[in-house]
């Protein structure tokens, strides 16, 4: 039928509706971006290091801020998991940032069951959303979802190899949680010594089966850039960059 026979048989108090853009399933993913900017991200991460190692200043590093932490002491008879939530806004985007650090960790002179806090919380994370999935009325658009989405594994940068307690940690968490190992304090050795440290800890870590994170590289715009980062895994942090930072 054409247009002029619709619009002679249109009623006189038909409406006629003007559209305030273009419409089109092209624009998807325009809304899916609007929809989620509108509603906030949330990022949980997991810092397992020694005490003292610099957890806390990274995280206040890599947001350019300063999270209240109390430092902790190396006599705590076992790990303790201390969880914390912030709000933080940039621009137009809300991030609702949740940090867990491993206090005491391997400050134990036993540390054979050091690990076993750490997959504990990991594994009630899981299980507190599997119920809320469950509920016969659940509201998942405005629970805190706090699973872990990636945990930070600060080395201690002894410049030879991983330590017993690094290997079991990670192999028991890497099905888990995605691992982005950190070699902390990387000043304190040379960089001779940094790079064949570094070499070590791949060849440890490949040897005995311990899955870390790999970037993705199916999108063409970042594949070189993420397959370079694959290839060398490690973020090397120096005191001395972190404190400059820290103050400007």
């Amino acid at each position: 039928m054409a247009v002029a026979e619709v619009q002679k048989n249109l009623a006189p108090e038909a409406r006629h509706l003007k559209l305030n853009g273009h419409v089109g399933f092209d624009s998807l993913p325009d809304q899916l971006v609007n929809k989620s900017v509108s509603q906030g991200f949330s990022f949980n991460i997991l810092c397992v290091g020694e005490t003292g190692i610099g957890k806390s200043t990274l995280m206040d590093t890599l947001f350019n801020t300063h999270f209240d932490s109390t430092p902790s002491t190396h006599d705590l008879p076992g790990v303790k998991l201390k969880s914390h939530t912030y709000e933080l806004r940039e621009s137009n985007v809300n991030l609702k940032l949740t940090l867990v650090d491993t206090s005491g960790f391997g400050d134990q002179i036993n540390k054979e069951n050091s690990f076993e806090s750490i997959t504990d919380y990991i594994n009630t994370q899981f299980e507190a959303y599997l119920q809320e999935e469950l509920k016969i009325k659940r509201s998942l658009d405005t629970y805190h979802d706090t699973r872990v989405h990636v945990c930070l594994y600060f080395i201690t940068p002894t410049g030879h190899s991983l330590k017993a307690l690094d290997l079991v940690t990670m192999k028991r968490l890497d099905s888990k949680v995605n691992i982005i190992p950190v070699i902390a304090k990387a000043d304190t050795i040379t960089k001779a010594e940094l790079q064949k440290f570094k070499l070590k800890l791949m060849s440890e870590i490949t040897s005995n089966g311990i899955q870390i994170y790999q970037f993705p590289t199916d999108d063409e715009t970042v594949a070189d850039l993420n397959s370079t980062m694959n290839v060398s895994i490690y973020l090397v942090i120096t005191m001395a960059h972190l404190q400059c930072s820290n103050s400007n």
